[in-house]
């Protein structure tokens, strides 16, 4: 009856009026338009989620990553007078920390940072992202206003644990959300949108330190450094309560979608075969199978969330992406913690213009990975993106390295942030797309914000004051580190080529073929047990 109803409304002049009629409530919206229909529908469905989710969660991870990294401009050094005295005093300088009290300050952010992920995205799920994603950033808002008003190297460290136990779940959360509104194949482009909130960080926190620590002394006495703390943290604060009234839960919480719109975009993430491709020789095998076995079908798949959890772990190519998002993240973490104290000696700066140099490498980079993002989903191709991006950073820290003239090194530096922070929308999109089941990519992308977390507190001791202006190990090390990403990246393309082909020339049938002559399953259940194993899964390049 309701494929009789779905032909009715099908044979009526098709004017869209963004209603969906009784007829055609139980019918499938791909059975009630026509493609050029359903493309234009989609299009305007998925630019009003984009409105209301993608600027909220790059504003968000900018204020992250803005707290989280600012401590490297309120370290800045002050410029010392004639008469000995310190003018606008840095934050080592003004608490009497050494460059050892320094890194630890950087590095007692991550244990609690990387233990609290994974609960705080089961918290996610319990409890709706619309109030647990707001909590987060009011409570680090809260810890990071209070940064400035710490006394002493104890305080700071309190502190600085607290602001990565509040900070822990932004980033896999934010990941997890995304999948909440959009197909595995639509999110590079908005990871690249929140994750470039990184680069515009960087921007944004050379400009706002560099007129912020001009209130030193003023109008209260605190020292400039401490109201870079107290002004961002509580901007922060305000934005997360607004986020309470503005972040929807999921589609239904959208606004301004019209019933078609709103079951398109629900409809398109229900469906679980859009990234199979079905092969017509594999389907002639288990047809003829099918009419020799003769036992009862075996009941259906069960214990899906432990099997793919499980098959994170023995996933080579997965785990190799992890590799090289942490060989990735530690020029990342590197160039927002020290591209300040890097920016200083290349060119001996004062720390003004320091605050302001340190701003344009990030402004061009949130341009790069935008470009590259809009390619790699364009083509459907992550390589494209991961590979330029690894070689890229190659290049940036060679040049930075080697290199003796001020604005050869300057130059290197928006070379190798460019790289760095175009690469890790490729990885996280390659991960989320070649991981069939929810909880194989949840787990896959929780591993890989583990790695890259890691490549932080990695970062945290590269670059000690005593090695300045050089910083021979800091740059060595990330050179290193980039070049080993890069033979990574090239290992995991040829990896999925050779799978690719072999899955082409038949040579996986047999994963299907045992399965189903052990289980008698439905070509739907035997997708669902194998995932991305299944040869019919699409792997992406």
């Amino acid at each position: 009856m309701n494929d009789v109803k779905a032909e009715n409304l099908a044979n009526e002049p098709r004017v869209m009026t963004g209603d969906l009629s009784e007829s055609a409530s139980n019918a499938p919206v791909e059975a009630i338009l026509s493609p050029e229909e359903y493309k234009k529908v989609e299009r305007r469905a998925r630019f009003k989620v984009d409105l209301q989710v993608v600027p909220l969660c790059l504003i968000l991870y900018l204020l992250s990553f803005l707290d989280r990294t600012n401590i490297g401009q309120a370290n800045l050094e002050g410029t010392t007078r004639p008469d000995g005295s310190i003018e606008n005093p840095g934050l080592s300088q003004d608490l009497g920390l050494t460059a050892h009290d320094y890194a630890v300050a950087l590095t007692i952010l991550y244990p609690p940072y990387i233990v609290l992920e994974i609960p705080s995205n089961l918290l996610l799920k319990r409890i709706g992202p619309r109030i647990w994603i707001p909590m987060l950033v009011m409570c680090w808002g809260v810890v990071s206003t209070l940064q400035g008003l710490v006394q002493n190297r104890a305080g700071l460290l309190v502190n600085r644990f607290f602001l990565g136990a509040t900070e822990a779940g932004i980033l896999p959360g934010i990941a997890v959300y995304l999948t909440f509104f959009y197909k595995p194949r639509e999110l590079q482009l908005r990871q690249a949108l929140f994750f470039t909130g990184a680069s515009l960080s960087g921007a944004f926190s050379g400009l706002l330190a560099a007129a912020i620590r001009k209130m030193d002394n003023i109008p209260t006495g605190h020292a400039g450094w401490r109201w870079i703390f107290i002004l961002e943290g509580i901007f922060t604060v305000l934005f997360g309560f607004v986020c309470m009234f503005l972040l929807p839960n999921d589609i239904d919480g959208c606004w301004g979608l019209t019933p078609l719109e709103r079951r398109l975009l629900e409809e398109s993430l229900q469906s679980s075969s859009h990234r199979f491709e079905e092969r017509q020789t594999l389907q002639e095998k288990l047809s003829s199978q099918t009419n020799e076995l003769t036992e009862m079908p075996a009941g259906k798949p069960d214990g899906h969330w432990r099997r793919d959890t499980l098959r994170t772990f023995t996933d080579l190519r997965l785990l190799l992406k992890c590799c090289a998002g942490f060989c990735g993240a530690v020029p990342v973490y590197s160039v927002a913690y020290f591209s300040p104290v890097i920016v200083q000696n290349i060119g001996n700066y004062t720390t003004m213009k320091t605050m302001l140099m340190s701003c344009p490498p990030f402004a061009v980079s949130f341009v790069y990975a935008i470009l590259m993002s809009l390619l790699s989903d364009y083509f459907q191709l992550r390589f494209v993106t991961a590979f330029p991006g690894m070689l890229l950073s190659v290049i940036g820290f060679a040049i930075i390295y080697a290199a003796e003239g001020t604005m050869t090194r300057y130059g290197g530096l928006i070379i190798l942030t460019c790289g760095a922070y175009s690469l890790m929308p490729a990885l996280f999109a390659w991960i989320a797309n070649n991981s069939a089941g929810h909880y194989k990519r949840a787990t896959g992308l929780a591993l890989m914000i583990v790695l890259t977390n890691c490549g932080g507190l990695t970062s945290s001791w590269l670059f000690p004051s005593a090695e300045k202006p050089k910083y021979t190990r800091g740059l060595a090390t990330n050179l290193a580190l980039s070049c080993l990403g890069t033979v990574i990246i090239v290992a995991i393309e040829l990896l999925i080529y050779h799978e690719r082909h072999m899955r082409a020339r038949g040579k996986r049938d047999d994963r299907v073929l045992t399965l189903h002559r052990d289980t008698q399953w439905q070509r739907g259940d035997l997708r669902e047990f194998l995932g991305d194993d299944h040869p019919e899964y699409r792997l992406e390049m």
